[in-house]
């Protein structure tokens, strides 16, 4: 059984619509369990107004949409958990599919790609979703946010079962709540299609412009710990502290790319005493001229590293794709990958190399409509 939690909060305006997707689920064993989180409109009446025994109704006062969550994670009682928008849709095989692959062992959860639509229902855009090994999901977490679209996720209940939102956080609570489940080193099944409709539209929580709001998520996953988890760090306990200093480095190049500036520059700052060596500050020099986009200096600076590693040779690569330079950021990628073969940003650097010279998929469904 799956147990679909519904968190509403004044969702009268698209709720049937949201509701009737889920009971048009080719997928019949599901409980709905609905939490009513101090709704001042009709919310209740259009939930009332459905006379199913898969509906279990709870009302609470007005508490935050991670607190709902929480709530209807306590009350679950299914093999399978999965969180929907009160003005989202599900397409009707969404749920066979993903049980179907989930009872496959080693699986922890299945995410697919999502459609988005305006307000009024309109096509707004495709949101595709991917693939990532476990380990590299932190690397990611920094660089973009998480690889899955969150809202399109059905776990195994063993998945989350220990692990609650964090109602402290208003925007990102999703993305620290798969970042906890990453930890745990779960498979991830991608579905590249879109099962999951996605309604954008003032209403909605990531529309929030504070910058501390739509920055806690990131300050909660940044510390010292956890920069343990930058993957292409070397973590060698003879080093020590040389660790330390290299993941803050490039723990705030990725937050500085995703305006998270404030963030980017203390952990620059806090580099700044690891440095032991004059390679240490030709390295910080060539990772601040990156971060303040003076990508000349950078390259200056990388340029004059000898005997450089891996990671030397992939920012001395970036300095040189920001120059537009791409053949020659090509060779150095190619050659961060001979000093380190799993190493995954250079891959992402020479795909990004190919999709500037000319991007081309596979599937050519859209051809025929152009």
């Amino acid at each position: 059984m799956i147990s679909i939690i519904l968190p509403v909060y004044n969702g009268e305006q698209f709720l049937k619509e949201t509701i009737d997707s889920i009971f048009a689920q080719t997928e019949k064993d599901f409980e709905l369990i609905i939490i009513n989180d101090g709704s001042t409109d009709n919310s209740k009446e259009v939930i009332k107004s459905y006379d199913d025994k898969r509906i279990r109704y709870f009302e609470q006062e007005n508490k935050g949409v991670a607190e709902a969550f929480n709530r209807g994670l306590e009350e679950a009682k299914g093999d399978y958990i999965t969180f929907h928008g009160a003005d989202d849709i599900s397409l009707p095989y969404r749920f066979e599919k993903a049980v179907g692959i989930l009872k496959n062992e080693g699986i922890g959860y299945v995410h697919s790609d999502m459609l988005l639509i305006t307000g009024n229902g309109s096509p707004l855009g495709y949101w595709e979703s991917s693939n990532i090994s476990p380990d590299q999901i932190y690397s990611f977490f920094l660089n973009v946010g998480t690889p899955f679209n969150n809202a399109s996720i059905v776990f195994k209940k063993e998945v989350v079962k220990d692990i609650r939102y964090d109602p402290t956080i208003k925007v990102g609570s999703d993305t620290d709540f798969i970042l906890k489940i990453a930890r745990e080193n779960y498979i991830s099944y991608h579905i590249p299609e879109p099962l999951y409709i996605y309604r954008r539209h003032m209403k909605n929580v990531t529309n929030q412009k504070s910058y501390d709001v739509l920055a806690r998520h990131i300050k909660l996953n940044i510390s010292n710990e956890d920069l343990k988890r930058v993957s292409e760090v070397d973590w060698n306990p003879e080093e020590g502290n040389q660790n330390l200093f290299t993941a803050k480095l490039i723990a705030g190049i990725a937050l500085a790319r995703r305006w998270m500036l404030n963030e980017a520059f203390i952990l620059f700052n806090e580099a700044i005493p690891l440095i032991k060596s004059e390679r240490d500050r030709t390295f910080y020099e060539g990772m601040k001229g990156l971060i303040e986009k003076d990508y000349q200096r950078a390259f200056n600076h990388f340029n004059k590293i000898e005997n450089r590693n891996h990671l030397e040779e992939n920012y001395l690569g970036e300095a040189l794709l920001l120059l537009k330079k791409y053949n020659q950021a090509y060779t150095h990628f190619l050659k961060a990958l001979e000093l380190s073969p799993d190493y995954h940003s250079p891959v992402q650097n020479i795909k990004a190399v190919g999709i500037i010279k000319g991007y081309n998929v596979i599937d050519k469904q859209v051809n025929k409509y152009k």
